[in-house]
């Protein structure tokens, strides 16, 4: 990904083989940036409205009705709804139009407008009672009076036109094989005796309109005769994906550079807003000794925050922290949700929150639980228990003292320090050059807590 901005961004890179395909995601559980610039998680979506325009070059079209292998007809939501978190599939040519042509500007007597396409030329010369609309809607008529593989409509000042020849199936066209053959004595014989048509084309360019207020999807990739399209919750959304395959090639496949121009990205509504942990808060690693755990706990190194983890497989196995903190604040648990993991118990000040289940089949993922809002000056006391079958893990990385705020730290310079970033990591290889670079720029002085790389 580059050129990334607040209106866009480019994908790109080189298929090698043609079940090649490249995901964009958006993840509630921000995982890569330093906790001091890393967004609380917020998977609430259900007010806001995404709009974009998108081009792609060496893709399989939007349009297509190819079987897809990879999910590139949809976008995929993971949202959870009653406890329970399901995969919605959501088809993206519901909603999206083809980009039309738009006549602006003002009227000149004697001016041409056209358009053309393949060996066809169309035009119109605007007279002296013209308006751009009527220009358009005479050059429409000229179209539908006289082509044979296109038909026209129009809205005012838009134009579009859709291809209705031996390649109305767009792209798809192009994959189409006529075969011919002889019977009886054989002596005859065709040349060639197969081919695919050829110039099939789907429209360059589409704009995208995702209102995720009433958002639709299949709970399945291949729906079939009796499967209906459900509403999909989005007030607890935990990832995003877009998908794009390679075009489909006819023989060998040969390495082909593919390119995503997204444009005009636009995100509207409510809830727009991210928060991070400001100044007054703090996080209690899972190595404090302010920490109480019971009996069978372990502990292990690596990734985690503060580079360590604790890990129970025992049922009643539990950790609590008693703490005052001086601010109204939100409360956290640190965890990891991955297959083999178990149920929590959640409870604060002696009061039962809930029970959380830690189980994703398929995945392995470092989250942080929102355990409440609390109020500052006071103390409190948050007991985690594994409560599911022993055997199963329950992974605890820190407890979360947050005092959101949206605010982003400015860091004085420090021309003694820095900042490495491991480019053949998520944390780097996966992200935009440009978020990168500006992480780097954003920590560039000594931080009380240790830099993660």
């Amino acid at each position: 990904m580059s050129q990334a901005s607040a209106t866009g961004f480019t994908v790109s890179g080189a298929w090698r083989q043609q079940f090649d395909w490249a995901v964009i995601e958006w993840n509630r559980d921000n995982t890569f940036e330093h906790p001091l610039l890393r967004n609380l998680p917020d998977g609430d979506l259900s007010g806001i409205q995404l709009s974009y325009e998108e081009t792609r070059e060496n893709c399989i079209p939007l349009d297509s009705n190819l079987y897809h292998t990879v999910d590139w007809p949809y976008l995929r939501v993971w949202a959870e709804s009653g406890g329970a978190e399901q995969i919605y599939f959501v088809p993206l040519k519901d909603h999206a139009t083809a980009i039309v042509f738009t006549l602006q500007g003002t009227r000149t007597v004697d001016d041409y407008v056209e358009v053309v396409w393949l060996d066809e030329h169309y035009y119109y010369q605007m007279t002296e009672a013209d308006s751009l609309a009527s220009a358009v809607h005479a050059l429409a008529n000229a179209i539908n009076a006289l082509s044979s593989t296109v038909t026209a409509a129009y809205n005012d000042t838009q134009l579009t036109l859709t291809y209705v020849g031996a390649s109305a199936l767009g792209a798809n066209g192009n994959l189409i094989g006529a075969y011919a053959s002889v019977s009886g004595a054989q002596t005859e014989s065709w040349s060639p005796a197969s081919q695919y048509f050829s110039g099939g084309t789907s429209p360059s360019k589409w704009g995208v309109s995702l209102n995720f207020a009433s958002l639709s999807g299949f709970l399945t990739s291949t729906p079939g005769p009796g499967d209906s399209l459900v509403t999909v919750p989005t007030t607890f959304v935990r990832k995003l994906r877009w998908t794009y395959a390679a075009a489909f090639q006819v023989g060998q496949y040969q390495r082909t550079e593919f390119e995503v121009i997204v444009s005009n990205w636009s995100v509207t509504g409510a809830g727009l807003a991210y928060q991070v942990a400001g100044s007054q808060s703090r996080r209690v690693e899972d190595d404090s000794r302010d920490l109480v755990y019971s009996t069978g706990w372990a502990a292990s190194r690596g990734n985690f925050s503060g580079g360590s983890i604790h890990d129970t497989t025992t049922n009643g196995a539990s950790v609590a922290y008693t703490y005052l903190a001086p601010q109204n604040h939100r409360l956290y648990l640190g965890t990891r949700k991955a297959a083999g993991c178990t149920q929590i118990s959640i409870a604060v000040d002696n009061q039962s929150i809930r029970t959380e289940s830690l189980l994703i089949a398929g995945e392995d993922v470092l989250v942080r639980i929102p355990l409440g809002d609390l109020t500052g000056g006071i103390q409190h006391t948050v007991t985690v228990s594994h409560s599911g079958t022993s055997g199963l893990h329950f992974y605890f990385d820190f407890f979360e003292i947050a005092v959101p705020t949206a605010n982003l730290p400015v860091l004085a310079p420090d021309a003694k320090l820095t900042l490495a970033t491991d480019w053949d990591t998520d944390h780097s290889i996966a992200r935009p050059a440009e978020r990168t670079a500006w992480l780097i720029k954003a920590l560039h002085r000594a931080l009380a807590m240790r830099p993660e790389r």
